[in-house]
């Protein structure tokens, strides 16, 4: 991640429209690059406590690598089969043709008419019963 490839991006213009100080784009960027250099310690008993139904959303060319989307879905209790289990707690959705943020017009949030179709069912979802 460099200010090069951030030009033009989602990114750096919703930056430079709404935070105090645009000219401040490349600290975010040396913090972010910063961020992604460090890595997550999630231990999978913590995970698995977890009890919040979740919705998990990455492109299928997103940073994010695919497995690891999956092995939270499972974590989350998402890998139960719903026809007979009933609908899981935990959802996943794989954008196809779908990058993070780069380049413009692939990222994930420019694929807003497909979230649009999936949020409010996954918001408007029954909560489950407590154990």
């Amino acid at each position: 991640m460099t200010l090069e490839t951030l030009a033009g991006s989602p990114l750096e213009a919703t930056y430079r429209e709404i935070a105090p100080d645009p000219g401040r784009f490349p600290v975010l960027v040396q913090k972010l690059k910063t961020l992604d250099m460090t890595p997550f310690v999630w231990p999978a008993a913590d995970i698995r406590r977890i009890t919040t139904p979740t919705l998990i959303v990455i492109g299928d060319a997103d940073a994010i690598r695919a497995e690891h989307a999956v092995e939270l879905f499972r974590l989350l209790g998402g890998d139960a089969m719903g026809d007979l289990a009933g609908m899981p707690k935990a959802r996943l959705a794989i954008l196809p043709g779908t990058t993070h943020f780069i380049p413009p017009g692939s990222g994930i949030l420019d694929r807003y008419e497909w979230l649009l179709a999936m949020i409010p069912a996954f918001l408007d979802a029954p909560l489950p019963e407590s154990p």
